[in-house]
């Protein structure tokens, strides 16, 4: 038996290096495309709510944290790592460069293929042309943004947002409680709140602008907030967020 303060210390320690472990490990069903520019993984949803890490390397753990979410929602995910020299694919619209204005973006062949296979993989996932729900998974060091997660939307009411964030203090409180080290953060979302991070370029050029995307939210998550340690921690506080919303009730 463990016992003491060190023996809770390890229990923890243990809890954590499972959840990661089952975070890295093959999700039963998931299917992998190759292309020459990166590697998609995918899992089929039940549902047709698909959650997505467009950018798992660049903002490093989001890719757990989606897989993560669409576990414990019994949703189905899209997850690209880019293996692309140079600017960066920006995969859920057909152009490449980070941080940039949507004009000036630079519309190439490798980004729109990329983008085309994006497009394939989530409604190949979803099983279906229109989807219920959409969700991308983002990460950013913006120091405007370092003490927020941010939720840019499509189609979310203010009634939803601002039920998403009368329940976030709760679900804060709930996830710090087991996760100690996750941050003190608050949350913005649209169209409840005025965010840095609007997903602008995707509502006009990718995927949010798609018909078969009614409504979609963009969560952008701190780097605090995507260490090893909280990875769970982001994935059930994400994950209690959507189960706000009418796809779940």
């Amino acid at each position: 038996m463990v016992e003491g303060t060190d023996g809770m210390i390890l229990v923890r320690l243990l809890v954590v290096l499972l959840a990661l472990a089952l975070a890295s490990m093959p999700a039963l069903g998931q299917e992998s495309v190759r292309t020459p520019d990166g590697a998609f993984e995918y899992l089929t949803s039940p549902t047709g709510v698909i959650i997505a890490a467009p950018h798992a390397i660049p903002d490093r753990n989001t890719g757990p944290i989606a897989i993560g979410v669409a576990q414990k929602l019994g949703a189905g995910y899209v997850v690209f790592r880019s293996t692309a020299s140079g600017l960066r694919i920006n995969v859920n619209r057909p152009t490449e460069g980070a941080g940039r204005a949507c004009a000036n973006e630079p519309h190439t062949a490798r980004a729109q293929n990329v983008y085309d296979a994006y497009l394939r993989l989530v409604r190949t996932a979803a099983g279906m042309d229109r989807l219920p729900l959409y969700v991308e998974i983002h990460g950013n060091a913006e120091p405007r943004a370092l003490q927020h997660i941010e939720v840019a939307t499509k189609a979310i009411s203010p009634v939803e947002a601002g039920t998403l964030k009368d329940a976030f203090p709760g679900i804060l409180a709930a996830a710090r409680r087991e996760s100690p080290a996750f941050p003190a953060l608050s949350l913005l979302i649209e169209p409840a709140d005025r965010v840095y991070f609007t997903a602008s370029c995707t509502k006009a050029l990718g995927i949010f602008a798609a018909e078969m995307i009614p409504r979609a939210l963009h969560f952008e998550l701190p780097r605090a907030a995507r260490e090893e340690p909280v990875l769970d921690a982001a994935a059930t506080i994400v994950t209690d967020l959507l189960r706000r919303l009418p796809e779940f009730r």
